[in-house]
């Protein structure tokens, strides 16, 4: 076993990445350093400092360098006779749209190949948490930042998601019967009932209400599915996506009257989720 004689702390970040230390390693030996102690080094929320908020542990953080930089310092350590020390984050990670094993499980809760990797109790005895993961991830109380129109729905190819300033949360799948069932009898007339694209949606929303749960990868499977037959829809026909298009200016309230229920369906829409948004400051006070 090796026992560092002297070690330097190195403290990666962007501005200081594995070229950076390649080039100080002569003077470091001068000094007598036997072993480099270095800050975490895996990939990290985007332009962290410090490297300890980790999104993904099984990849080098790409801000600090490629895969080649990283071995050509490790080769000029070995060729140096110096150590390596890895300072790592094994007990959290980041609470961020990057991480993907959180994004993962906000999407499918307890059907979340990852769901064991984190301590959730969704047999919360609150009935306000009960099955969802609280996610506090709003610079102010929910309903605010909902007033404020912070909160938006948005779809793409990875789905529905909704958005709050550059974070992103995708919805469950069965939630997505909930916007494409608003107010369907508007793309009816515009297309048909019997048009093949309608029935397209109609057997869309069947998948929906069917939805497996007998095992997670199952409904997994099935959920990839039919995000992907909804968005080759969505491209394939501009009256399936005016539709939806028109339903997203609807559930963000853009539509509105001025009623006081302008963000109704978008509150509904994320009450029916496996996570909750909150205040970030203030966890479960919200």
């Amino acid at each position: 076993m090796r026992i560092p004689l002297a070690t330097y702390r190195l403290q990666f970040n962007p501005d200081f990445g594995f070229q950076a230390a390649s080039r100080i390693l002569p003077y470091l030996q001068e000094l007598g350093v036997s072993d480099i102690y270095a800050s975490p080094i895996f990939k990290a929320r985007k332009g962290s400092t410090h490297g300890y908020d980790i999104v993904d542990p099984a990849q080098l953080n790409p801000e600090l360098g490629t895969e080649e930089d990283f071995a050509t310092l490790t080769s000029e350590l070995n060729q140096r006779s110096m150590g390596w020390l890895q300072d790592i984050v094994p007990n959290h990670m980041a609470y961020d749209s990057e991480n993907p094993f959180l994004i993962d499980i906000l999407e499918h809760g307890p059907y979340s190949e990852y769901s064991d990797f984190f301590d959730v109790e969704w047999e919360h005895p609150f009935d306000d948490f009960k099955g969802k993961l609280l996610t506090p991830l709003l610079g102010d109380f929910y309903g605010r930042c909902l007033e404020r129109g912070e909160i938006t729905l948005d779809y793409d190819e990875d789905g529905l998601t909704a958005n709050y300033y550059h974070l992103w949360v995708p919805l469950r799948i069965e939630s997505y019967a909930r916007f494409l069932n608003h107010d369907l009898d508007r793309l009816a007339r515009v297309l048909g009932r019997s048009n093949p694209d309608f029935v397209k949606l109609l057997g869309i929303l069947y998948m929906l209400k069917n939805l497996a749960a007998e095992t997670s990868r199952e409904r997994r499977d099935q959920a990839q599915f039919i995000k992907e037959l909804l968005w080759e829809l969505y491209n394939s026909n501009t009256d399936v996506q005016e539709f939806i298009q028109q339903n997203l200016v609807i559930f963000n309230g853009q539509a509105a009257t001025g009623n006081g229920e302008r963000y109704d369906l978008l509150d509904n829409l994320l009450s029916d989720q496996f996570f909750r948004l909150s205040f970030g400051r203030w966890g479960q006070r919200n």
